[in-house]
């Protein structure tokens, strides 16, 4: 006897965002199965699997975790074959997807702050805030709604959500950040949360330099006043890591810290 399950277990990518849409599929071969996945977004899929097949040998052995490129639609990741031919088998795996891939990390990259040459803007919460960077390597810039928000490195824009209005200082509010997600080539994500309704400036797909005009800033979501949220992370099955960043200011290459008054003069 022979059958076939698939089970997919997606976890939640970052606050508001959309789980991917990749998904694992087989397709019968001559001497047994092979394992592809779609991926249909802008950004690389780390796929994590759980084998509990019948009979079957896998062709890639222990390796169980794959980064499924961006635009796939038929990225292969192993096949199966029947350990014995005298005897039934059974495919049956889960896995796990998360945005981006897990390996990533930040080379020493200096990044441009993120506004208009000329602005100053305080920041006023740094990494570890106490309202809402608990465990998270994110700044907050206090920004007047509307303000230009610029690329802080160049890249790919994979996710932007900006249909939303509604803003409370509950976390609960996370589920309306707007927000503009970015890939740059190392494999990292730039988020920039909180911009206005209708207010981003490009679309999933984009190519964008540093500096470019992204969004203008706003108020909504999870914030206690207009500001804009910014962080540097790369992807995680359970969570995302954040990361400090080094940033292009009038005092020199520096980390930002919190309560501190920055003015980009470039």
């Amino acid at each position: 006897m022979k059958s076939l399950l698939y089970i997919c277990s997606l976890l939640g990518a970052l606050s508001g965002a959309a789980q991917p849409a990749a998904k694992a599929f087989t397709e019968r071969t001559d001497s047994g199965f092979a394992l592809y996945a779609n991926n249909p977004e802008w950004y690389p899929v780390t796929m994590l699997f759980t084998l509990d097949n019948t009979n079957l040998r896998f062709s890639e052995g222990n390796k169980l975790q794959f980064v499924v490129p961006p635009k796939s639609e038929r990225f292969r990741i192993g096949s199966f074959v029947p350990a014995r031919t005298d005897a039934a088998f059974r495919v049956k795996y889960n896995y796990r997807t998360c945005m981006g891939d897990v390996r990533a990390r930040p080379k020493d990259t200096v990044y441009l702050l993120p506004f208009t040459k000329g602005e100053s803007f305080l920041l006023y919460q740094g990494y570890n805030g106490t309202f809402s960077h608990g465990g998270e390597q994110s700044i907050d810039f206090t920004m007047p709604e509307g303000t230009v928000v610029r690329a802080i490195r160049g890249g790919t824009v994979v996710e932007v959500v900006q249909q939303n209005n509604r803003q409370c200082s509950e976390p609960d509010c996370k589920k309306y950040n707007n927000y503009v997600i970015i890939l740059h080539s190392d494999g990292t994500f730039a988020y920039y949360a909180h911009i206005r309704q209708s207010g981003a400036q490009v679309k999933p797909g984009d190519s964008v330099q540093a500096g470019d005009a992204i969004a203008y800033s706003g108020n909504v979501g999870y914030t206690n006043g207009p500001h804009l949220h910014f962080s540097v992370l790369s992807g995680g099955f359970d969570k995302w890591t954040t990361w400090p960043t080094k940033f292009k200011t009038e005092k020199g290459v520096q980390l930002l810290r919190e309560g501190e008054q920055y003015t980009r003069n470039y």
